[in-house]
Order: C-alpha cells, then sequence, then structure tokens
C-alpha cells in the first residue's frame, strides 16, 4: 500500500494544474483537449519517478518525494510567482535557491519518509477531488446537443437543385467597417477595397453582424441562421457555449453542399472554429489554447526558442501559423472536385504580433483593457495593414489558380473590440457589431451585397444565386454582449 501511495501522489500533483484550468475552462472546451496533455504529463512522471526509484537503489518514497518536488518546481511556479507578486528575474531565483536546497536534504536524508509520503499523498488527493469532483458533475448535467436538433433553427433550409461553383469564404476576426475605421481610427481602408473592387468585389457600407462574439457570429453565418434555439435548449442563462463551436465546425451550409458533391474545406490560423482541437497547427499555436495557457504557467515561461513559452515564443508560434495556414489556403485551388472552403484568421485581432510589412512586434499594453485602447488600436492598424496584403495575396491566389472562377466571400466575423472605458457603452456596442463585408459573385450582371446586409444573409444569397435554392433574407438584428452568452436582447444599431 505504501509502495501504491508513493507511485501515486506524484502523478497526482503532475495532473492538478491540468484538472484546475480544465475545469475553471471547461464551458469552453471539450473534454477532448484535456487527455493528451494529461496522459504526456503523467507519464513523464511516471517516467522520472522510474528512474530516479532506480537511482536510490529502490527507496520508492525517496523517489516520490523528489519526483513530486520536481513536479512541483516545474508546473506551480507561474502560480508562486503571481502569488508572491515578483518579477521573474526577482522570484526565480529564489524559486531555484529553495528546491535545490530541498531536493539536496532530501537526496541525502537517510531518515524514513513513510510519514511524508502519507502526508503529501493525503495533499495530492485533496487537491485532484475538488476539479475531478466538478469536472464529472458538470459534463453529467451538461450534456451537450446534436447538431441535428430541429429545435435549433427556425427555419428549414431546402437542399441545393445543383451544383454550383467552388465557394471560399475568408473570414478575418475583427475586420472593422471602412466606416468605423474612418470615424474612430482616423484610418481610410481605400487602398485595399479599391484593390478588391479591381478584382471583382463589391463591398458592402452597411454590413452588420447579429452578435458581439466571434463563435456565435460565425456559426450563425455557415449556419445561415440566428442561434435563437440554443437558450431555448440550455436556458437563457446558460454558460455552456461548447455548442456554438459544434455549430461552427459541423455547420449546415457544410452539410447542405456535400449532398450535391461538394468537399468541406476547414482552415483556421487559431482553433476558434474547431470543436476540440485544430488538427492543422500545433496545438501550441493558437495564443490562448489549453495546452498554451497551461505551460506559460510553468517554468518554460522563463525561456524562448521552440520549447520554451516566454511572449517572444509564444508570438512567433503564431505568426509560424499565420503564414503556414495562409499558404495552405493559396494551394487549395490546386485541390481536386468542387470545394466549400472555410478559413478564418485570428487577424487583426489580437495579440498584435504582425507590423505592417510583416515584422514582429511586441505590444507594450499590460492590460486587456490596453487592447482596445487607444494604444491598441495603433497596433491593431499595422497587424491590419499586414493583412490586407495576406488577403490579397490569397484573393490572387484562389483566382489565377481556379479553373472556374469562384465564388469568394471576404467577410470578418464583426468589428474591432474596443474598451468601453476608452470609448463609452454604446459607442463600444456599436463598433463590434459592425464589420467587413466584401463579395466577389462572378457570373453576376449586377453583383450586391445582401438586403439587409447582416452575415447571416450572405450564405443565403450565395446558395440562392448559384444553387438553385430560394432561402428568405432573414430580417436584420444585433444583440450585444451582456451578462450571459444565450442572454440575446436586441439593440438598435445606428
Amino acid at each position: 500500500m505504501r509502495r501504491l501511495a508513493s507511485a501515486l501522489y506524484p502523478l497526482l500533483f503532475a495532473a492538478f494544474p491540468l484538472l484546475s484550468l480544465f475545469e475553471h475552462n471547461q464551458s469552453e472546451i471539450e473534454l477532448a483537449v484535456l487527455w493528451v496533455p494529461l496522459v504526456v504529463t503523467v507519464a513523464a512522471a511516471a517516467g522520472l519517478y522510474a528512474l530516479l526509484w532506480l537511482v536510490f537503489r529502490r527507496d520508492a518514497a525517496k523517489a516520490a518525494a523528489l519526483t513530486a518536488l520536481v513536479v512541483f518546481a516545474f508546473f506551480y511556479y507561474g502560480t508562486f510567482a503571481s502569488a508572491a507578486g515578483l518579477a521573474d528575474r526577482w522570484f526565480f531565483p529564489l524559486w531555484a535557491v529553495l528546491f535545490i536546497l530541498l531536493a539536496a536534504g532530501l537526496a541525502w536524508i537517510r531518515r524514513d519518509l513513510t510519514n511524508l509520503t502519507w502526508v503529501l499523498g493525503a495533499a495530492a488527493l485533496v487537491l485532484v477531488v475538488n476539479p475531478l469532483a466538478r469536472i464529472a458533475i458538470y459534463h453529467a448535467n451538461h450534456s451537450g446537443i446534436s447538431v441535428s436538433d430541429p429545435r435549433l433553427w427556425r427555419t428549414h433550409l431546402a437542399p441545393p437543385v445543383k451544383r454550383g461553383p467552388n465557394i471560399y469564404v475568408l473570414v478575418p476576426d475583427d475586420y472593422a467597417r471602412p466606416d468605423v475605421l474612418r470615424h474612430y481610427f482616423r484610418y481610410d481602408d481605400a487602398r485595399f477595397l479599391h484593390a478588391l473592387e479591381q478584382r471583382g468585389f463589391v463591398v458592402s457600407q452597411h454590413s452588420r453582424s447579429p452578435y458581439s462574439d466571434s463563435e456565435m457570429n460565425i456559426a450563425a453565418a455557415v449556419n445561415m441562421d440566428y442561434l435563437s434555439g440554443l437558450p431555448k435548449i440550455l436556458g437563457s442563462k446558460s454558460q455552456d457555449v461548447r455548442p456554438v463551436s459544434k455549430l461552427e465546425e459541423n455547420n449546415r451550409a457544410a452539410r447542405l453542399l456535400r449532398a450535391v458533391g461538394y468537399r468541406y474545406v476547414h482552415l483556421d490560423t487559431d482553433e476558434v472554429t474547431f470543436d476540440g482541437g485544430n488538427p492543422h497547427i500545433s496545438r501550441f499555436a493558437p495564443p490562448d489554447s489549453f495546452a498554451n495557457l497551461w505551460l506559460k504557467n510553468s517554468v518554460l515561461r522563463l525561456i524562448g526558442g521552440p520549447f520554451g513559452f516566454d511572449e517572444g515564443a509564444r508570438n512567433e508560434r503564431f505568426r509560424d501559423s499565420v503564414r503556414n495556414v495562409f499558404s495552405q489556403l493559396e494551394a487549395v485551388p490546386r485541390q481536386p472536385g468542387p470545394k466549400f472552403v472555410f478559413f478564418h484568421t485570428l487577424l487583426p485581432h489580437d495579440p498584435y504580433v504582425f507590423g505592417p510589412h510583416g515584422e514582429a512586434v511586441t505590444f507594450p499594453g499590460t492590460s486587456d483593457a490596453d487592447l482596445g485602447s487607444r494604444l491598441g488600436m495603433r497596433y491593431y492598424l499595422k497587424q491590419l495593414r499586414y493583412l490586407n496584403g495576406k488577403l490579397l495575396e490569397a484573393i490572387d491566389a484562389i483566382q489565377r489558380r481556379s479553373r472556374r472562377p469562384p465564388v469568394i466571400v471576404l467577410q470578418a466575423d464583426e468589428g474591432f473590440q474596443a474598451d468601453e472605458q476608452t470609448f463609452g457603452e454604446e459607442a463600444m456596442q456599436q463598433i463590434r457589431v459592425k464589420g467587413l463585408i466584401a463579395l466577389y459573385l462572378p457570373g453576376i450582371r449586377k453583383p450586391a451585397v445582401p438586403e439587409p446586409p447582416n452575415t447571416v444573409n450572405t450564405l443565403r444569397l450565395v446558395f440562392n444565386r448559384y444553387l438553385g435554392t430560394r432561402y428568405a433574407m432573414l430580417r436584420t438584428a444585433s444583440y450585444p454582449e451582456l451578462d450571459y452568452p444565450y442572454q440575446f436582447e436586441g439593440m438598435r444599431v445606428r
């Protein structure tokens, strides 16, 4: 029994940071994202225990105590550094000296460590029981929804009656509408808009999104309907937004198009539009991925490079992800067969890591409020200018490499996420729902954006024009972000 306790409690200490982080975010992420890091962490701790067991001549208690010490020093560093309120340059030397002394003491001690084993075992068990119980209870009470649940949608969508051109939907995150850029940013986006018009695009001057949240707007756009069924199914005060991710990835547009022979190509420079992780990029590339949040709290936050998790290392992985997925998008036209391509990039949304020419920049702000402030707006524009170039390169590649002119929808999920203290609540809400819509509709004599020009109607227009459907355009509505994600109270958009 003592040997089992010795072997087990270091693994529990290793698992706790992951379990605690997941429990705090379980209304937003699927259980699937937990398993790989949990297995890897527990296996690493078990391997270290086995090695120390051999080194110390099969002294299980000593091997366990040293393993727990290493696990604690590695995975709990950020927690204690934050609690101490000290900068890393001051806290790390203290942390290192403390654990070196403790490790030396454990290595040289000759006393029986049975009592220590039971004390640490009990402590580890108490730590993990709470998040484990909360996770189990939450999942027992929130079983999720089926994407085919008929209660989800107010309108039935008949399948297409014919096959049209390839369809590309390009979604830049938080790309503000031209009038917002002019009025609030004092920035004229005319050069980019003119470049789009030269390539055959029409640009909406009055576009708006239904919601003030990226995932909800994207889900509404690719399902071609408002998400009014979710509060009826989940409750208006539910905090469980995992079903929205399911509706993004397994959406009605893709399912309807598969019925007439289209293949769904889903790309994202982040993981916003994926349910359970993006298989096309590193799990450490998205700035707010579960894996990133976990390891940037470890001692790895002190180092850079490919294995580090300081700010520079995390930003560089994100830059690589953006460049690589844009390259994947440009290669898609060469793939055979009819395609429905959905592409999302987190740009120009924060983190602000690109300058206007693609050079690396570091945002000097220190809070979330800074991101939507005047300071954040300057860095947002730098990143927007870089994104404009990448979008035009991608559009040129798509148009040039396609045998038949494709439909291209360039549509922001929403507008800029302004800071309430800087702009006031009303202006913040107005800015948030005003994003870019630009459409390339080949073969249409007088192409135009949908009326009403709400992102929920864009694919309805495309389906009607090219696939023989007769979907009604939905009334336009926008809902500000309130206390609960499904608290939909309409706002007047000026």
